[in-house]
């Protein structure tokens, strides 16, 4: 795969997991590389350990306001930006007669309005650079499963905002994709990995028999992000080796 350097990226939810995997791959590729997320020693240890390459932000994307300071200030920084890659993400598992009208709130606000709102903001940022964006979705967006309908739907709408948004700024040289990865390996799985029968049954059900993890995501995300996929542009690729295709 092609190389990153002077390319500038910015990564929502960058501390842990999927985002902190992209971001070391992107550095490894020689991108400079900003995350951003809400713990700030989460961020500082993170940084610490990508090196002089990385550069931490923190912000709750979630919020009013924090979309557009961070990009304000990623261009402050480093004077571009080359790619957006919206990850950071929530959700809660179980019947909709449990969930709050704040549960419900609070993953549409992470999910969808905080990838709207950025893509906003860098609009005119990735336009200068011919950049791209990728926002992380979820094989959920398409699968049809019991307990998640809020999440899915969150994730279904992210899929429809990569389409709409990659024809309304394909003519400005902007691509927009979205990876969906499926289970991965990551703190947030925490409670689907303990339970064992839920576990088991999604392991059998994934042609590839095993978990993913976050290396298999941030592949993902640095092909569509690198020339190579130039010509690809509205798509949701699955990364979840097979699992509810």
């Amino acid at each position: 795969m092609e190389n990153f350097e002077s390319k500038v990226v910015l990564i929502t939810g960058g501390g842990t997991g999927i985002g902190k995997a992209t971001a070391s791959a992107f550095i490894a590729k020689g991108a400079k590389v900003v995350i951003t997320g809400r713990r700030q020693s989460v961020l500082e240890d993170t940084t610490k350990e990508l090196g002089p390459q990385a550069y931490f932000i923190v912000g709750d994307v979630s919020k009013k306001g924090d979309p557009a300071r961070i990009i304000d200030e990623t261009i402050s920084k480093f004077g571009r930006l080359d790619i957006l890659v919206n990850n950071a993400g929530t959700g809660k598992m179980g019947p909709l007669s449990e969930t709050s009208d704040e549960d419900i709130e609070h993953i549409y606000r992470t999910n969808v309005f905080a990838p709207l709102a950025l893509v906003r903001e860098a609009t005119v940022h990735l336009a200068n650079s011919q950049g791209a964006v990728v926002n992380i979705s979820s094989v959920a967006a398409s699968g049809i499963m019991p307990g998640v309908a809020t999440y899915a739907s969150s994730k279904a709408a992210v899929d429809h905002a990569t389409r709409s948004l990659a024809a309304e700024l394909g003519p400005m040289g902007i691509r927009v994709n979205a990876v969906a990865p499926g289970l991965t390996n990551t703190d947030i799985t925490a409670d689907v990995k303990s339970n064992e029968e839920m576990l088991g049954m999604i392991i059998a059900q994934t042609p590839m028999g095993r978990l993913g993890e976050p290396n298999d995501i941030a592949n993902a995300v640095l092909l569509l992000s690198s020339n190579s996929a130039g010509w690809i542009t509205g798509q949701s690729v699955q990364a979840g080796g097979g699992f509810l295709l």
